[in-house]
């Protein structure tokens, strides 16, 4: 349920583009549900059930990686385990926003469809809310105003079940 501040032609959104907003208005009610993203279910590690979770899940997603090249040492400090008889890596895979870039954003991407699966996938956001979206990336996707000088998150380590092989394609990191 989002709640739109602009309505017909040429009319201006005066909706703030930041994240304090942006998260309680739209990917709350309209992502965290509990079939997607709650934290109950958490779909593709994603969780946006509160504004910390959602913007760590956007621009703060750790996987385990599949090492690939037998024998090989990691970079240092890059930790790394056996899960289940393979031995993986956590990397970080491509953040779902790109601050400043709202086109090479993947969020943005899923959003509209383009070349993604359309997300939510039961009914679209309304034109007005991707753009509210579009604009927070645009102003740097800060955490808190619009001062993107804030301390970062803590990336959140998100272990998926299932190891992603390096170099796949998944619906977090795809291009």
């Amino acid at each position: 349920m989002a709640v739109l501040g602009a309505s017909g032609c040429g009319s201006v959104d005066n909706r703030p583009a930041e994240w304090a907003y942006i998260s309680p208005a739209l990917f709350q009610p309209n992502c965290a549900t509990t079939s997607c993203h709650s934290p109950a279910a958490a779909v593709s590690g994603l969780d946006f059930s509160t504004p910390d979770n959602g913007y760590t899940s956007l621009t703060g997603l750790w996987v385990w990686v599949v090492v690939t090249d037998g024998g090989v040492s990691p970079p240092a400090g890059v930790p790394c385990a056996t899960i289940n008889g393979t031995f993986v890596c956590e990397q970080q895979l491509r953040p779902l926003v790109t601050p400043y870039d709202p086109a090479g954003s993947r969020v943005v991407d899923m959003l509209r469809a383009r070349n993604a699966p359309r997300m939510p996938p039961d009914r679209p956001l309304p034109e007005a809310d991707i753009e509210l979206v579009e604009r927070w990336i645009l102003n740097g996707a800060c955490r808190t105003g619009l001062s993107c000088n804030d301390a970062p998150v803590a990336a959140a380590r998100i272990e998926a079940q299932i190891p992603v092989r390096a170099g796949a394609r998944n619906s977090i990191a795809g291009d």
